[in-house]
């Protein structure tokens, strides 16, 4: 069995050959805002290497025939992959990419001998460096264009000697063409590789472009089918086009929604404050008079605009960086005087929908467990201990353990756990409030769906819970129905 993690070097280096640079392969912080919470392979980077492994051992100069791949879930940056030949014989083989044991990746390929490896010329360099086309439904329906194929010969003999030994080197050019062509342009920014299917015939077109005509877009599931073809090859690729992050409202709007001075006695400490629940909560919270302060791990800039925001506002608030899983805890003259928290809100969390339907995975659920319950205490027991200032403990948990989805055990269990903490801590420490609502699923990063769901607004449902949280006259539990 062959096993391989993709690092950030990997993904620059085939960014550079193919000209992909869509931010859900480079860039970690905007990649977090995807519904894939982190940094994804390109779909053909993950093809390309499989077909370097397939063929290691070929010493006749081959052609590709025909070529099926269906991109069934995401390559984490990182995340081992096993390379799974199912069958193979002189002229045909099928492969898996299994990543956490799903399969991630299946290839149909069909090839034969040949021996001009160079059939038509293009352009001996890499493509051009350029920002992706951010287009919307409206514009990818009756969508077409071409593509300059090139390849940096050097560097792709580098990267994928086996390649670029046994194949024609136009046909590596018209492959991650693909990619630049779904990653760049059409869907471009937030798309999804779903599926290829295509020939490649002995053409005598000297052109050296390959170009795109979309055939349709069903707006049900954000599916766009197109046909594509150049010099030597034909057929039709599909993907998604995924939803755009999901921002919240500004402080300016948020403020408005509550009582200038309804939470005026706060001095709040937001650990993940920098977007979705957490950021929410922080503007809500100033808007009603609270001293507030937001932690962020890798949204440094998205944290400074909420601060921004809400000194703008007239509002009082500051950012500061803390990592849930390292604690380096905060330094005491960041929280010191009257910026020491009278109240914690605690949001950190890893990606929700990791898990795997009908199994129950010990490292997932440590990966949960390190910040809804080991994460969580520690945070808790560095502010709770000088002078006796923390009132209040917001603990969001979830209807998960309720509903128990087929997939989400761990992250459920995990919660649970959280649960029983604040339970423990609420018997330990009877003078501080520990709230811990069980929240409905919401409109943030994390349930950007390709489908349409039931997303609870999130102002809404946060001022609704705060509200509830500073009417608690007694240091008991909240649990929401």
């Amino acid at each position: 069995m062959i096993q391989y993690s993709f690092s950030l070097d990997d993904q620059i280096g085939f960014a550079q050959l193919a000209g992909d640079y869509n931010p859900a392969h480079l860039d970690p912080i905007k990649a977090r805002r995807t519904r894939f919470g982190k940094l994804v392979v390109h779909g053909i980077h993950a093809l390309i290497w499989a077909l370097e492994i397939l063929f290691h051992q070929n010493s006749d100069s081959l052609k590709l025939v025909s070529l099926k791949t269906y991109f069934n879930q995401p390559i984490g940056l990182g995340d081992p992959v096993q390379f799974i030949l199912k069958t193979k014989d002189k002229t045909q083989a099928e492969i898996q990419l299994l990543c956490k044991s799903e399969q991630a990746v299946r290839i149909i390929i069909c090839y034969e001998r040949y021996n001009n490896k160079n059939y038509f010329s293009f352009p001996d360099s890499n493509p051009e460096v350029r920002d992706c086309l951010d287009r919307n439904p409206g514009q990818l329906a009756n969508a077409s264009g071409s593509l300059e194929l090139c390849l940096n010969k050097i560097e792709a003999a580098l990267r994928f000697p086996n390649l670029m030994r046994v194949l024609p080197s136009n046909q590596l050019a018209e492959l991650m063409a693909l990619t630049r062509l779904v990653g760049m342009e059409c869907p471009g920014l937030h798309s999804i590789f779903s599926d290829l299917n295509i020939d490649f015939s002995n053409s005598k077109d000297d052109s050296t472009f390959l170009s795109y005509e979309v055939l349709s877009y069903d707006s049900r599931i954000s599916l766009l089918t197109q046909n594509v073809q150049s010099p030597s090859m034909k057929g039709v690729i599909r993907a998604f086009l995924r939803p755009p992050p999901k921002f919240q409202e500004t402080y300016q709007d948020l403020s408005k929604q509550v009582k200038k001075e309804e939470f005026s006695n706060q001095t709040a400490l937001i650990i993940g404050g920098s977007r979705g629940l957490g950021e929410v909560t922080g503007k809500l919270l100033a808007g009603g008079g609270a001293r507030v302060v937001i932690t962020y791990h890798l949204g440094v800039e998205e944290a400074c605009t909420i601060i921004k925001q809400i000194l703008e506002g007239g509002g009082d608030a500051k950012c500061l960086a803390y990592n849930a899983l390292c604690p380096n805890l905060l330094q005491n003259e960041d929280l010191a005087g009257d910026w020491f928290p009278t109240h914690l809100y605690y949001f950190p969390t890893p990606l929700i929908f990791q898990g795997q339907k009908n199994t129950f995975s010990e490292a997932l659920f440590q990966e949960f467990c390190d910040y809804y319950v080991t994460g969580f205490f520690n945070i808790f027991q560095t502010i709770q201990k000088p002078g006796d200032r923390l009132q209040g403990v917001f603990y969001p948990s979830t209807v998960a353990i309720d509903e128990l989805p087929a997939d989400m055990a761990e992250y459920a269990t995990a919660k649970s756990a959280g649960e029983t903490l604040c339970e423990w801590l609420r018997k330990k420490y009877p003078q501080i409030n520990i709230f811990n609502p069980r929240l409905p699923r919401t409109a943030t990063d994390q349930t950007n769906s390709l489908l349409p769901s039931d997303n609870k607004d999130p102002a809404s449902l946060m001022i609704e819970k705060l509200r509830q949280f500073r009417d608690i006259g007694n240091p008991i539990s909240y649990i929401s129905p």
